[in-house]
């Protein structure tokens, strides 16, 4: 136990994990798992439940408790060491995971196991998990020949190794480009709390007056505030042009040529496996039967919205040239005028707002609404260590007060840290041995920290933010499956498993929930009815055009990797700019790189599947439909999402979880509806 990393006994020593504790610690456990099964494959033995799937996920549990904590530092404390150490025991672990994939003899024993008769007598959970296994064997290459099983192994090694690329070169890039002003004209415009924001960032760098960076909360800032129109294009061709040939770093951290091995190597494995093209072999396992049926998903949601995006722009450009803004508006000028029309029509703007969104009080109502939804309570303990003083830890307890699960919260801004908002698995609920083990999340954000005496204050949308992460968390805690590879968010498709997310911003709109933590953070006044309802009302303001911003992203997603010609492959850019003249309404400079930093597709698990957060989208607006219809605070109903969808996990398909909690199929009316999009078969 002299390495921290080995000791799953408690929770991770996260003070103790050093760079030089992960190598030895991946090699270790990955060794464990491999003789293990050897030796189980070796032994003769007719392999039962309890002797096959249980054994293994004894082993892979030492792997995964081993790894998460390793993962999870690599993105919230990068340093140099660490990362040098994280790309080789991520190599270790593809390598075995691929190994495990075509292993034949590991495949038969599968096999006997489904046939057999002991297989009748199984659980329909631990049935999927032996369908998904086989599923899943075939995938890896289990029935390739000699060379093609090799050459999978390879595609796999490869494309593991650019995604790592992807990621180091984006967070580069965003850490490499940063703007300092000294004279706090320059930034005229800004409210106090991003100004504050912007100083406490230079005090960080250890500069004087105000810094810039490309960091989200930054780049939001200027892109909404800033009266300097040049500030805000010079902020804009940064932040567009990371890690591309283009912009102030151009060709430093190019992630051009990563792209185009990437959707080679992803085009061969899939075609190794007998798909066509990539898209079909990631839809394999998704919800969407196919990519023609995801493709006519978003071009109906296209043929829709799109008039309706087109409408909201020319009505902003006429609102910029009424008030003396320019007669057509550049990327860098939406955002800007966008808040200056939100907020002459609604009289609300985020700095009204967020005086009422303390950080403690908006995560005190969050804790409220799972207990009158689900039943638990969130219990802090100071006694468990975290990776930053900002970390704080929170027990799950059941309405008995006994916990089920923990949940880590990392909610501040910091250099070292990855962007944006996400949730990952610490452990997962198993039981090893006869022993219950309890489930354990990550919840991290880009939050602006607290300033001097002002607790940090937040806008809706980061409200909306922290509803939504702990939607996933809540999916992952609140499991009843005691098998790892079903439970919690696990083999739940994903273009399912955005539902438990997206159904938790509701809350964030609805003014029961408002009225518990929506106060202002000096007078503990409640949200003023006039803010309250100015904020609904602009709820739908320009919904359509971001809607196609989110089409953007998910056609040109679909089409890299549905069309993709080895012997003539489409410049990535050149097939985005085609989807931008069918779906996009706000003109883009040429220099605009998009893709260059587009970490879903080709840094994380969304490749051909980004479309499944509109996808997921419907489904959570179908279903928060019953709450609205039955109470928005029903104990019934939220003991019906919990125990038909949340503690289903990944044991049963998606669409059966949402028809036994929606009683039928799901259907896009609410979602257009909360576009502010009328469905014209509904109106029929």
């Amino acid at each position: 136990m002299s390495n921290p990393l080995l000791d799953h006994q408690t929770l991770p020593r996260f003070g103790q994990i050093g760079p030089e504790h992960v190598v030895p610690a991946m090699k270790a456990c990955l060794q464990e798992y491999q003789k293990g099964l050897e030796a189980l494959l070796q032994s003769g033995e007719t392999l039962d439940w309890t002797g096959l799937v249980d054994r293994e996920i004894g082993w892979s549990e030492h792997v995964s408790r081993t790894w998460a904590p390793i993962s999870h530092l690599n993105a919230v404390q990068d340093s140099e060491d660490l990362r040098a150490v994280y790309e080789q025991s991520l190599q270790m672990l593809v390598a075995q995971d691929s190994e495990r994939g075509q292993n034949r003899n590991l495949c038969q024993a599968y096999k006997n196991l489904e046939k057999s008769d002991h297989y009748q007598t199984l659980s329909a959970a631990q049935q999927r998990i032996i369908n998904n296994e086989l599923r899943d064997f075939h995938r890896a290459g289990v029935d390739l020949d000699e060379d093609s099983r090799n050459r999978h192994r390879q595609l796999v090694d490869k494309l593991s190794r650019l995604s790592t690329s992807f990621t180091k070169n984006v967070l580069d890039a965003t850490k490499g480009w940063h703007h300092i002003i000294e004279d706090v004209d320059a930034l005229k415009g800004l409210p106090e709390t991003e100004l504050g924001m912007l100083e406490q960032l230079a005090r960080a760098a250890g500069k004087s007056g105000w810094m810039i960076n490309l960091s989200h909360p930054s780049y939001i800032a200027i892109m909404t505030y800033a009266d300097d129109r040049n500030l805000r294009e010079e902020v804009y061709e940064a932040y567009t042009t990371r890690a591309s040939g283009r912009g102030p770093n151009a060709g430093r951290w190019d992630n051009s040529t990563v792209i185009e091995k990437m959707l080679a190597a992803r085009h061969s494995l899939a075609q190794l496996l007998g798909f066509a093209n990539y898209a079909e072999y990631a839809l394999d396992v998704r919800m969407a039967e196919s990519p023609a049926q995801v493709m006519t998903f978003l071009q109906a949601l296209a043929d829709k919205a799109v008039p309706a995006a087109q409408q909201q722009f020319t009505q902003l450009e006429e609102y910029s040239r009424q008030n003396g803004g320019p007669d057509h508006l550049k990327a860098w000028d939406v955002t800007y005028w966008s808040e200056m029309q939100r907020q002459a029509s609604f009289q609300v703007s985020d700095e009204v707002l967020r005086p009422y969104f303390a950080l403690p009080s908006v995560l005190n109502g969050l804790f409220v609404v799972a207990e009158r939804l689900f039943g638990v309570s969130f219990q802090a303990d100071e006694t468990v260590p975290g990776w930053h003083p900002d970390v704080r830890y929170y027990w799950l307890l059941d309405k008995h007060g006994e916990r089920i699960a923990g949940i880590y919260m990392d909610l501040h801004i910091r250099d070292e840290k990855r962007g944006g908002a996400w949730m990952d698995v610490c452990r997962s609920r198993s039981r090893i041995d006869g022993m219950l083990e309890l489930p354990v999340a990550f919840l991290t954000c880009n939050f602006p920290p607290a300033v001097a005496d002002t607790p940090a204050l937040l806008s809706h949308y980061e409200v909306t933010t922290l509803f939504h992460e702990a939607g996933h968390c809540l999916h992952h805690t609140l499991t009843q499956i005691d098998y790892p590879q079903i439970g919690g968010i696990h083999g739940v498709e994903w273009d399912a498993v955005e539902l438990p997310s997206q159904i938790m911003e509701n809350w964030c709109w609805e003014r029961p929930a408002l009225d518990g933590f929506a106060r202002h953070y000096q007078s503990g006044e409640a949200l003023p009815d006039e803010l309250f309802d100015a904020m609904v009302a602009a709820r739908k303001f320009q919904k359509a055009m971001m809607l196609v911003r989110q089409l953007e992203f998910a056609l040109t997603d679909m089409l890299l990797h549905q069309d993709y010609d080895p012997d003539s492959p489409a410049d990535p850019s050149k097939v985005l700019q085609e989807v931008r003249k069918h779906v996009a309404v706000i003109p883009v400079p040429g220099y605009y790189r998009m893709l260059h930093a587009f970490s879903h597709i080709f840094g994380g698990g969304y490749s051909a599947g980004y479309y499944s957060y509109l996808w997921a989208e419907q489904l959570s607006s179908d279903a928060f439909e019953r709450f609205r219809t039955e109470g928005i605070f029903n104990a019934e109903t939220g003991a019906a999402l919990r125990n038909e969808i949340l503690e289903i996990g990944g044991s049963r398909p998606a669409l059966d979880s949402f028809i036994a909690f929606r009683g039928r199929s799901p259907s896009a009316h609410a979602l257009l509806s909360s576009y502010g999009i009328a469905d014209s078969a509904e109106e029929s």
